[in-house]
């Protein structure tokens, strides 16, 4: 025996860029994500499904979808669509900054140990974003409103990261 892990976990992530005018770049993505027991039994906590900030913006990561007591469990499937557009004529003198307008939606559900438990209220959040690359590094700022949300969700209207902004 190699693993006592017996689920089966599939991704398919999908981003597109279109050039709207000289500088304005238009990108949308895609992500879907299910993970299933193999042998009829629960997928583990540790391996359940949860959202990112990077997939969802305006909600802490890992902070929506089922949730037992006070803990976010995470799902068995999660899914997230991001649509971004660059806004080059707010800053055209800064080259190193790029600001961005977005809308994102996405949500975790599936709970199989549980079904009560499951919350499939889609998420939702536009906001502004603006990568910086500076001399220690690119700079995120996110600042970000949701549009609809579940009553568990812990939201974030404003995110810093320091690193890649890909």
């Amino acid at each position: 025996m190699l693993s006592n892990d017996y689920s089966i976990a599939n991704t398919y992530d999908f981003k597109t860029y279109h050039k709207l005018s000289e500088n304005t770049i238009s990108s949308i993505s895609l992500h879907l994500s299910a993970i299933n027991s193999l042998e009829g039994s629960d997928v583990r906590v540790s391996d359940r499904i949860f959202l990112s900030s990077r997939k969802l913006r305006g909600f802490e990561s890992g902070k929506i979808g089922p949730k037992d007591n006070l803990d976010f469990i995470g799902g068995n499937y999660a899914s997230s669509i991001s649509l971004s557009t660059t806004l080059p004529t707010v800053l055209p003198e800064l080259e190193s900054i790029d600001l961005s307008i977005f809308v994102d939606a996405g949500n975790v559900w599936g709970v199989d140990y549980d079904s009560s438990l499951d919350n499939s209220k889609i998420r939702s959040a536009t906001g502004i974003s603006l990568d910086w690359l500076t001399p220690i590094g690119p700079l995120n700022f996110v600042i970000a409103q949701p549009i609809t949300k579940a009553n568990s969700d812990i939201e974030e209207t404003f995110r810093f990261d320091i690193g890649t902004t890909f």
